[in-house]
């Protein structure tokens, strides 16, 4: 459905987007800059090329291990990135770092890449009292809303990042856009991302005015990132950050 969207709207007449919107667009590269076989997502090597390149956000994923570790990875097991059986949360840090060296710590990502790219961190799963306690611990220092997002498909989720400013909340929707959008205007939070193809106007203005953030994804050519631009959409969420980073840096110079 994306893809058949993306390739209607990136046809259609659309409005420019202004001076003003182009500078104050931002990119998210969705699991970094990947290609399944070289890249593996969640790594430093999916997330440096993006960073140097001046990408404005990464997103990544933490799950807990079985020693409460809060670790960098999207799925349950490793099966799917790495071909191997250990499952996330049967595994202590010290046995999944050795069998994934790649594969992140959340306080490692941090050290890298905090202050040189809003971090949005998207919880897969709760964690224990401990875990949850040093998922918090990692990110003392950095200002919620302004160094990073905590981002879930599942709100109540948000609960294992209690104690941080709840503006820094960001609900993402997929076919639920509706009941999301909802609750985003009900509860004290960052705003909302969601599909492009189904985020309307209207959305788009009642975020603006009752939260501010607005995202949308996941975005693949430069005429729909252009679009949702001149729609009011501030974040961008993407599997080819470095494609729509050049595309980004080419409009803001046409313009400048």
């Amino acid at each position: 459905m994306s893809h058949t969207a993306e390739t209607v709207l990136a046809r259609m007449p659309r409005r420019a987007p202004s001076p003003g919107q182009l500078a104050s667009a931002k990119i998210v590269a969705h699991r970094g800059q990947r290609d399944g076989v070289h890249v593996r997502e969640n790594t430093f090597a999916a997330f440096d090329p993006v960073v140097t390149a001046g990408v404005a956000a990464i997103e990544f994923d933490v799950r807990y291990t079985r020693d409460d570790e809060p670790v960098v990875v999207h799925d349950a097991d490793l099966n799917r990135v790495f071909g191997l059986a250990d499952v996330i949360a049967d595994t202590s840090w010290k046995q999944l770092s050795r069998r994934a060296p790649t594969l992140p710590h959340l306080g490692d990502l941090r050290d890298r890449y905090a202050g040189r790219a809003h971090l949005m961190i998207e919880l897969k799963t709760r964690g224990s009292t401990r875990g949850e306690r040093r998922l918090l611990d990692h990110l003392q220092g950095l200002t919620p809303a302004q160094d990073f997002h905590v981002l879930s498909l599942d709100t109540t989720l948000f609960a294992g990042a209690a104690g941080l400013d709840p503006r820094c909340y960001l609900p993402v929707a997929k076919l639920n856009l509706a009941r999301l959008q909802r609750w985003a205007l009900s509860h004290e939070c960052a705003g909302l991302a969601g599909p492009y193809a189904l985020l309307r106007p209207g959305h788009i203005r009642a975020l603006q005015r009752a939260r501010g953030f607005v995202g949308s994804g996941f975005v693949t050519t430069a005429a729909v990132l252009l679009r949702e631009i001149a729609r009011g959409v501030e974040w961008v969420f993407t599997n080819h950050p470095l494609r729509l980073q050049s595309a980004l840096a080419a409009a803001r110079a046409e313009t400048g």
